[in-house]
């Protein structure tokens, strides 16, 4: 059974359109080569109620993961933790071991620290929390059921530091599986390649295709993005070699061909 994960993005600038959310697609385009499959990226404000409004949709629906991105700086409108804390009903601490790391970057002692630099070296009662590899909000960790939830900061550099540093392995350790993706581009419209899609959809298992129209090289064809899924990067290779062999003769059937990117 595929692994299943779902992403929030949490942080009023994301919604007004002003900063890019990144975060969520390179959180889906890693943990997708890690055999995980995300069924949803949800954006939202800097809100209590609806934050824990949408997590408590996603925890309805029991993922393995939920990565969540943002809402953990000095600001009053960082709200993440209170959220989480409102949800599960623990509180919000100052964790010590990342109270120390800060306090010997910072050269002052922690009883000179301010409640907001305070703030950022919060998590959750009970949790886990790792100091951050590149800035200072850390990471937290909670576990609900079978569900690990990972807090992470929002800048992207931090957020992509916490997740290499303590994520990639613990996923691995869960999912035994991997994926591996590349583009063809084939010499046809997208509604002649639709069903050659859906043919292969339904004959190899593990394996998803997309045609990438609003991509289209003029004079050259349309992109393909493949996906495949296995156990080992060995069988990843195998199964993308069957899915390119069979796209191909299918394709070559109709009088076109498929050219390599």
């Amino acid at each position: 059974m595929i692994v299943q994960a779902e992403i929030l993005a949490i942080g009023d600038e994301l919604c007004y359109g002003r900063v890019y959310d990144t975060n969520s697609f390179w959180l889906a385009d890693q943990v997708t080569r890690l055999g995980v499959a995300v069924r949803r990226i949800i954006c939202v404000r800097d809100s209590i109620e609806e934050i824990c409004a949408v997590l408590r949709d996603m925890l309805d629906r029991k993922p393995r993961f939920i990565f969540i991105t943002g809402g953990l700086g000095p600001t009053e409108d960082d709200r993440t933790l209170e959220a989480l804390a409102k949800l599960t009903g623990r509180k919000v601490v100052v964790d010590q071991k990342v109270l120390e790391i800060m306090a010997e970057r910072r050269k002052i002692p922690p009883s000179q620290f301010q409640p907001r630099q305070l703030k950022m070296a919060s998590t959750l009662e009970g949790a886990e929390c790792y100091p951050n590899p590149a800035g200072w909000a850390p990471l937290t960790i909670l576990r609900m059921g079978e569900t690990m939830i990972s807090v992470m900061p929002g800048p992207p550099k931090e957020m992509q530091s916490c997740f290499t540093t303590y994520l990639l392995k613990a996923i691995e350790d869960v999912t035994h599986y991997h994926s591996f993706a590349k583009r063809v581009v084939v010499t046809m419209f997208e509604s002649e390649v639709a069903p050659i899609i859906s043919q292969i959809h339904k004959s190899v298992l593990g394996v998803y295709l997309k045609s990438l129209v609003g991509e289209a090289i003029p004079n050259v064809g349309l992109p393909v993005e493949i996906i495949v899924f296995d156990n080992d990067e060995g069988g990843c290779q195998r199964k993308y070699a069957e899915t390119v062999k069979m796209l191909e003769d299918l394709v070559k059937q109709r009088g076109k061909e498929v050219r390599e990117v």
